[in-house]
Parts: structure tokens; sequence; C-alpha cells
């Protein structure tokens, strides 16, 4: 004799199907034929044979209902699905049932990826009956958050970045998906001078960068955050501007150097012979400043960039990698002239004495010439002082002294350093890049 399902209705065929379903939840699958297959599949006649969606397989129908037999009924197991069609020419029903309980149970153990650059994926569903509450602790996106385990002894806090609710008459499912924080991109800028930028895009909170910060940005603010850091480094990959000892970047260039003129005394001495029977030789001893002009030229020098935080020049900047120090002039030399000249006539004596300034010069040896003049066939002979004839019996001096003296094979800091603001972090703070060019100068 045929066994009823919940009315009298609907007569099983066979025995119902059981499926175990993860977490405790079974799935069943009834069959059964109507009473009067010819009219039930009538509109006016489907309360007869169709139960209502999320009703529970124990509960009895409206129409003839039934109460199940003992121990017959699962816990919770309601129904999800309801069809029937015609099979060996019976009409057949066929109604699957699911545990669904008042609280979400996982449908399935977690599917986990690792493609977003290789940050743990999580994609968790679960169900329960329809109208269950989603839990206040699976909403919050961007917050809320799971400890997912690799293994016995490792677990990784993943952040909910989305959720998809699917509703219909018998259940809610409740799928979520949970993305470990950490680093999504890191991408690199080379700029000048040594320096790169580098821009790391975190997902939900902010990992350790290196260098200074000069921007930061949040996309999805209210939501699964990603933040954008950009640092400077330099091209090793060092905190930019943290050691303004150590240069970043160090390179050959030429560079205009201005040699210093050179100024000596100069003497010359002219002979001739008298005409006579003495045949008396005469010596003329001109003393002057001989001059080799100032000139600029291109030289080899090395150029060291640096970045700090300081926005001081020290004492320490003129002497880099050994030089002398700032090759910067403060003075040049300065001549003398002293005695009494005249053009043989004595309304024509005057004195010859004065200073001379010789700007861009230095003074080189010889560096004077001095004693006391005679006529031109007497003693040491006659003395011209800048094309001027000292008076014979008086003393006669020229000189020159000062100057910054030959840089020629000294190692110069070349030109003043530089100093110039690079940029600002995002809290305010300078970043300077200081220049310093060094030069061996090369013999003139």
């Amino acid at each position: 004799m045929a066994v009823s399902h919940r009315t009298n209705r609907l007569k099983l065929v066979g025995t119902p199907a059981v499926e175990q379903l993860q977490n405790g939840r079974y799935q069943l699958t009834v069959n059964c034929t109507t009473m009067n297959s010819r009219e039930d599949w009538y509109s006016s006649n489907k309360a007869r044979i169709f139960p209502d969606f999320g009703s529970l397989e124990s509960a009895e129908m409206s129409i003839d209902g039934l109460a199940p037999r003992t121990g017959e009924a699962y816990t919770d197991m309601r129904l999800v699905s309801v069809e029937s069609s015609t099979q060996r020419d019976q009409y057949i029903v066929t109604l699957v049932y699911q545990t669904l309980g008042a609280s979400f149970v996982q449908v399935k153990d977690d599917t986990i990826d690792l493609e977003l650059n290789g940050l743990r994926r999580v994609t968790r569903t679960s169900i329960a009956q329809a109208g269950t509450d989603i839990p206040d602790d699976d909403k919050d996106i961007g917050v809320d958050y799971i400890d997912h385990q690799i293994d016995a002894e490792t677990a990784v806090r993943c952040f909910l970045a989305s959720y998809e609710i699917d509703d219909n008459d018998s259940y809610r499912e409740f799928e979520r998906t949970y993305i470990q924080a950490g680093t999504l991109s890191v991408s690199t800028k080379n700029l000048s001078a040594g320096v790169k930028q580098v821009t790391t895009v975190f997902l939900v909170t902010e990992g350790t960068t290196v260098g200074p910060v000069t921007s930061r940005s949040t996309d999805n603010f209210e939501g699964l955050k990603t933040i954008s850091v950009t640092t400077m480094q330099d091209k090793d990959g060092n905190p930019l501007g943290n050691d303004g000892s150590n240069p970043v970047s160090t390179f050959s260039q030429y560079v205009d150097f201005r040699y210093p003129g050179q100024v000596s005394i100069a003497s010359d001495l002219d002979q001739a012979v008298y005409p006579g029977t003495d045949h008396v030789t005469a010596n003329w001893n001109s003393f002057w400043y001989s001059l080799s002009p100032p000139i600029t030229a291109a030289i080899k020098a090395t150029v060291y960039v640096f970045f700090q935080t300081s926005a001081d020049i020290v004492d320490s900047d003129l002497t880099y990698d050994g030089a002398i120090g700032l090759w910067n002039p403060q003075s040049w030399a300065k001549g003398r002239v002293d005695g009494l000249g005249t053009n043989f006539a004595i309304t024509t004596v005057r004195q010859t004495a004065q200073d001379k300034v010789f700007s861009e010069y230095t003074a080189v040896a010889p560096l004077s010439a001095s004693g006391t003049a005679t006529f031109a066939n007497k003693g040491s002979g006659a003395v011209l002082l800048e094309g001027q004839y000292i008076i014979p019996g008086f003393k006669y001096a020229i000189d020159v002294s000062g100057g910054p003296g030959l840089p020629d094979g000294g190692k110069y800091v070349v030109s003043p350093p530089t100093l110039n603001l690079a940029f600002d972090d995002v809290d305010g703070n300078q970043v300077w890049k200081k220049t310093i060019v060094v030069a061996t100068v090369p013999a003139r």
C-alpha cells in the first residue's frame, strides 16, 4: 500500500532519496503520484499537491493534511523545489527539501585563490531559511574580517571585500568575499640625479614604505580601501634625504674655470759701447711689471648631488672629497713702485712712487727688484723703472705681492655649493637638494 506524504493527495513513489550535505545539512528528494492525475494539474487544484516553498517537510498541508510518521521528519527540512512531470503514464510530483535553519551555515568549504598579487581571497557561501537576518559582523566592507587559517599554526587576516544576498521564498543565500590586506602593486619612476619615485598601492591597511612620503591617496574610502603612497628614494632604494652625507648621484661634467692672471717683475739689460778711444760700455737696466692675462677655460669636474633635510651649507661642504676649499679669491695682486725720475732736466724731477692694483692677477716670482741707480757708464748702470729714468744716486724699488696663488694642480670646490628646495613631504617637512662641484685644476 502506497504511503502518503504530507497529504493524502500525494502518494510516495518508491523511497525518497537522501543526500548528505556539508555541515550537518541534508537534501531530500521525494517523488509522489497524485490521486487524480487527470485533473490535479489544473490551476484550481494545485494547492492540493504543491506545498508552499520553505514549508517544513514535516508540516501537514492545508488540504487533507497528514502528519509524518514517527522518526520520519528531518530537522529544519524545508521545501526548495517542486515540479511535476509525466513518467510512464504516471503524473509525478517531485519535491526537493534541504536543511534550512534559523542561522547561516556554510554550504561548502571556503573557495580560496591567490590571484590578486599573491594575496589570499576567500569566498564563503552560507545558507539559512528565508528571512534570516544577516549577522552584524558580516556587513561592514573593509572593516569586518576573518582570520583565515592557512595551517594549524598560521592564520592571515582577510577583510570583507563584498557580499551578495540571494533571496527566494525557500531560503536566503549569503555569499561573502574576503581579501587579505597587503601590497597590490609597486611602481618605480626614475627621476634625475639618482632619484626614484616609488608608488606603492596597499589594500585595506597601509604597509611599510621607504623614504619621505610625498603623496598619499585613498580610493573607495568608505569600502575596501586602496591606499596609494608615493615615496622618494635614492637609486639604491634608501630613504631620500635621511642621510645628507652621502651623494645620491656622482657624475663628470665640464665647467668653466677662471684662471687668475700672473704678474711678476721683469728685467732687461741693454748694453751699448760709447764711441771714442776708451770704448766705455753703457748699461741700461729696465724693470717693469710682466703680465700674463687671466683666462677662462673648460675643465673636467666631478658633480656630487645630495638630498638632505637640513637647510644649511656647512664648512665641510667646501672641503668635500679632499678639496683644499672653495676657489673664491678674496684679494688680488698689488704692486709698489718707488724712486725719483727725471728726463735729464732738474725741472722734470718727479716722484715715481705709486701703488698698483692688478685685478684678477696673482703675484709670481720674481717679486721684487731694488738698489741705487747710477750713470749708464758707472757701476751697475742706469735704471729705468716702468720706463722712467731714475736719477743716479737715488734708491729705487719695484715689487708685487698678494693674490690667491696659482690654482694649478690643486683640488678645489670650483663653484659655490647650491641648495634648492626639492620637495615637501605630506607632513610639511622639507627636503633640500645640494650640489657640490669638485675639480683638480689642470696646469695652465
